[in-house]
């Protein structure tokens, strides 16, 4: 069985290379990550992105302009990127803190958390505390006339 300072720093690893992961998806220059992109249901055909920017509309004059494709994104001189690092940061650390989220999206980490998780409370005097607290409960509850 691994020690628990080797499940700690093989945790550090792994959350830090998703952390890395997650940066670079949500900080690339893509038209999803784009402030003006907004993306709207076309019948037929599924979702498609299109530019809300106010400089591109005036110059599409009034038509929509659709920012679906990467290279699109790439040469638009009004990109914003609606992720900052802090938010990109703060995201990640909300899905690891909801144990649902974790599972789906970080399996491997998940599993890593719950391990050390249940290591620090688990040990054999928690446990043994744990049962006799539950048995002296049903002894009074018995004794009391309250098991029902």
């Amino acid at each position: 069985m691994r020690s628990r300072n080797e499940v700690l720093a093989k945790l550090d690893d792994l959350r830090s290379r998703r952390l890395a992961q997650r940066r670079a998806k949500f900080l690339e220059r893509s038209h999803l990550n784009c402030l003006s992109n907004i993306k709207l249901r076309v019948k037929g055909h599924g979702k498609c992105g299109f530019c809300r920017q106010p400089e591109v509309v005036k110059k599409a004059k009034g038509a929509p302009f659709v920012c679906d494709e990467e290279g699109t994104s790439l040469r638009c001189p009004f990109y914003q990127c609606r992720n900052t690092p802090e938010s990109v940061e703060r995201d990640f650390i909300e899905i690891i803190k909801t144990p649902s989220r974790c599972g789906n999206e970080y399996p491997k980490l998940a599993m890593l958390i719950w391990f050390l998780q249940e290591n620090a409370t688990r040990s054999r005097l928690a446990r043994l505390k744990c049962a006799i607290v539950d048995v002296w409960f049903s002894i009074s509850k018995l004794v009391m006339g309250r098991w029902w």
